[in-house]
């Protein structure tokens, strides 16, 4: 008998982890440009919004229980703004970096988690 609630998490869950990964490769991309324009970071902080949103979403609609921590908004909460993780230093943005894995991890171990369940 298949589980609705499951197969709509597994599908919810994909679905963001394909917004995850585009987000961090539009960051990876801005970030590496010599100059970021004003309106680069705009462009950038309107899909971050969106990101934080899906996210909470994502949140509200899993158990997240069965992770002892949820790093998730960690990178995104530390981007405030583009042109300041150019000044941010070297351990600073080893952490932000750390956090992106980490957080990635975090949403497929929640996807092998419900797969397993499925």
């Amino acid at each position: 008998m298949i589980d609705k609630k499951t197969e709509a998490d597994i599908k919810a869950l994909k679905s963001f982890l394909e917004f995850w990964t585009k987000f961090r490769s539009m960051y990876d991309e801005t970030v590496s440009k010599d100059i970021i324009s004003g309106e680069d970071e705009t462009k950038f902080l309107g899909v971050r919004d969106v990101m934080k949103s899906k996210y909470e979403v994502l949140r509200n609609s899993l158990d997240f229980k069965y992770v002892p921590h949820s790093r998730l908004t960690d990178p995104v909460d530390g981007v405030l703004a583009i042109n300041g993780i150019r000044l941010m230093s070297e351990k600073s943005l080893k952490k932000l970096n750390e956090d992106w894995r980490d957080s990635y991890v975090f949403l497929n171990s929640i996807s092998e988690h419900l797969k397993n369940k499925r």
